[in-house]
């Protein structure tokens, strides 16, 4: 007897965002390495009445495949309009894929987001990110096992295969870098990073929480600056700024958070978070009643972080600056921190990729977007 065909479908009952929110649950059942995403963000996304930030930026369309009764792959197409304005492009996206291992669900699934980005008038899609590259991003092609770090993908290693097979092509790998105290001279690089400082009369400051609001707010403007050059970067739109300061403010760490100042001014910055998901990894996307309260209790015991975000304004960035904000990464160890995954880093960027080799960081994971044109 033949199976049933499959059929895609605009996600648009409660019923039809709980299937889109659950299907990971199920296909990833038996891997002891996923961490499922917390269930409040992810209703929040798929909330109707579009509360999420990204969507005074984009829109998204919801997809679920099923066949017969039986939902068997999801996908999101999502055009971003502040992409396209600041890149000048008419590029879609396509995010928060998940598949059995069949060519005919995949292929499926971006048949439709096609048509839908099609009738929109772009002429390209490219993916995964969730929702953009200010999310999580890309698809994990290579790398060691184990789980991943906090807001970091994770998916089978069949995924790159329907994606190219379904016609798309890579178009840019993210490297992400393994580091740990063992692998470290500290004193050579506590030194190394002083004699960087007192060259350019710099110094380093921590996180004042005081000022929290304004702090965020100080990233997120160095981040647009030094960010700007890279290939797929669009600035954060200010909806982003304030839902980054709300969400951060329970879990944020301010002693895995450094400025650096010259001359009087903030010129870099390097923000880091606890790797959150060993707790996640155990609570199965329920953070209520008590999941939220294991998170804050486990901020101080951690001994992992993931590094966000680092980054010097342009016209300081010859300067070697970079390597100071490395040193005061790995002081972090007098906050019980012991590794840290330092990415993602884009295949590109060869000065990031050098520096953080020369400190004694292994490249342990590869994540990929690709690309498929949808006209001639």
């Amino acid at each position: 007897m033949t199976s049933p065909a499959v059929q895609v479908t605009p996600v648009r009952t409660r019923r039809d965002r709980r299937e889109f929110r659950l299907l990971p649950h199920r296909l990833y059942a038996d891997d002891p390495h996923w961490v499922a995403p917390p269930n409040l963000d992810v209703s929040r996304l798929l909330n109707p009445k579009r509360t999420h930030a990204f969507f005074e930026c984009g829109d998204i369309q919801w997809l679920l495949a099923r066949r017969g009764q039986t939902v068997v792959g999801r996908v999101a197409a999502i055009q971003n309009h502040a992409h396209n304005k600041h890149h000048d492009d008419r590029t879609g996206f396509f995010g928060f894929f998940e598949s059995e291992d069949d060519e005919e669900v995949s292929r499926a699934l971006f048949d439709a987001a096609g048509d839908w980005a099609r009738a929109r008038g772009l002429e390209a899609l490219r993916g995964p990110t969730s929702p953009s590259l200010n999310y999580e991003t890309g698809c994990l092609v290579d790398g060691e096992p184990g789980a991943p770090f906090l807001m970091m993908p994770h998916n089978p290693p069949f995924y790159g295969r329907l994606m190219e097979g379904q016609g798309f092509s890579k178009v840019m790998d993210l490297y992400s870098f393994y580091t740990d105290r063992e692998g470290h001279n500290i004193d050579r690089w506590r030194k190394l990073g002083a004699k960087i400082l007192a060259r350019n009369n710099a110094t380093l400051r921590r996180f004042d929480t005081s000022r929290f609001r304004q702090e965020i707010q100080l990233i997120v403007e160095l981040f647009n600056d030094a960010w700007s050059r890279n290939w797929g970067f669009v600035p954060m739109s200010n909806s982003e700024i304030e839902s980054m300061a709300r969400e951060l403010r329970p879990v944020f760490a301010p002693w895995l958070c450094s400025f650096l100042v010259r001359d009087g001014e903030v010129i870099g910055f390097w923000m880091g978070l606890p790797n959150y998901n060993r707790v996640l990894i155990k609570l199965a996307g329920r953070l209520l009643p008590f999941g939220v309260l294991k998170l804050l209790r486990a901020k101080r015991q951690l001994k992992e972080m993931r590094v966000l975000l680092m980054g010097v304004r342009k016209e300081h960035q010859h300067l070697g600056l970079d390597a100071a904000l490395y040193g005061d990464i790995l002081e972090t160890g007098q906050h019980g921190i012991e590794a840290a995954e330092c990415g993602w880093v884009l295949e590109t960027n060869t000065p990031m990729i050098n520096t953080l080799e020369r400190a004694g960081g292994r490249r342990w994971r590869t994540y990929r977007l690709y690309d498929k044109q949808l006209t001639p």
